[in-house]
């Protein structure tokens, strides 16, 4: 055996090792969908064997496809020569496997394959998945007031900031609802600390279920509560005020250190602006005094002001 002889017997030995020890599936597909070759991690990871593969068609082994989307993707194949895509192979024992495909285009001896190299991508993708899911987790802790559940003050911020560009830019008007527990402090001290987070439990809970999924509700600081309705005029804005004080007045938690009821109440501001270039503080200023004169005024009620310039 000459030289060169030698040296290519000992690459296509080098060649066959390599297809039977690799890990990734090895698989020749003809024009037709059929499988042709399959190299052992093929067959380990499917569950079939060779000569069993040797007479099935890709859309038998792989659910999201069917004979009129293979050829749709043989075309795509003799297109682009080769490409990478995922899809799901199910084995023989039922189990689906999320794969990654690469697909390589061949021509020999006058036909045309599909040498396609396949990787088991199921643990990746299941990892992937966690990975979003504690990303998910994360962003929403920091957004989310650990002790009612609604949004927290800095994500508040970050919202109202947002739609009062939106507003600037759109001219549709923009409430705040503002409203503050009364009498919380006497709650505490007569009940206890427990009732009393308690107590924030429930109305943040009513307040969502009130307001509606358009306004984003959340804790602004204490006993306190805001509520931004975009999209909402000062009459819509208003009677949601109100709904929500009577909802949260019909909850009837006993508060007989209250001055006002014997049952817990709170007091709503409420603000509109339906002028553009102003700055979120001037928005917060007049919902703040709004809820001043509220309590002033007795306390368990909604006052509103509009807005059209800026508060001083």
């Amino acid at each position: 055996m000459t030289g060169d002889a030698a040296g290519d017997a000992y690459r296509l030995m080098l060649t066959q090792v390599t297809v039977e020890k690799l890990a990734d599936m090895v698989i020749w597909l003809d024009e037709t969908g059929r499988y042709v070759f399959v190299n052992p991690a093929a067959t380990k990871l499917l569950g079939y064997t060779a000569e069993e593969l040797s007479r099935m068609h890709v859309w038998e082994v792989d659910p999201l496809f069917d004979e009129a989307r293979w050829r749709a993707h043989w075309d795509d194949v003799v297109e682009r020569k080769s490409f990478i895509f995922e899809t799901v192979n199910t084995s023989k024992s039922g189990l689906d496997i999320t794969i990654e495909v690469t697909v390589n285009f061949v021509e020999y001896e006058g036909r045309r394959f599909n040498c396609a190299i396949i990787r088991d991508v199921t643990e990746r993708r299941r990892l992937d998945r966690e990975l979003r899911d504690l990303n998910e987790t994360i962003y929403r802790m920091s957004i989310t007031d650990s002790l009612t559940g609604v949004a927290n003050r800095r994500h508040f911020d970050t919202v109202l900031g947002r739609e009062m560009e939106r507003h600037g830019r759109s001219g549709v008007p923009l409430s705040l609802i503002l409203l503050d527990v009364d009498a919380f402090k006497a709650l505490n001290d007569t009940y206890g600390h427990v009732v009393g987070d308690d107590a924030l439990r429930i109305i943040a809970t009513t307040l969502e279920r009130s307001m509606g999924k358009a306004c984003l509700t959340a804790r602004f600081g204490g006993e306190e509560f805001a509520c931004i309705l975009p999209v909402t005029n000062h009459a819509e804005a208003l009677a949601s005020a109100e709904g929500a004080r009577v909802a949260i007045a019909g909850l009837s938690v006993p508060h007989t250190g209250s001055p006002v009821a014997d049952h817990l109440t709170a007091s709503f501001g409420v603000a509109t602006t339906g002028a553009g270039g102003m700055r979120p503080i001037d928005l917060l200023r007049a919902v703040d005094k709004a809820l001043y004169r509220a309590k002033h005024l007795g306390r368990n009620r909604v006052v509103g002001t509009t807005v059209l310039a800026d508060v001083p």
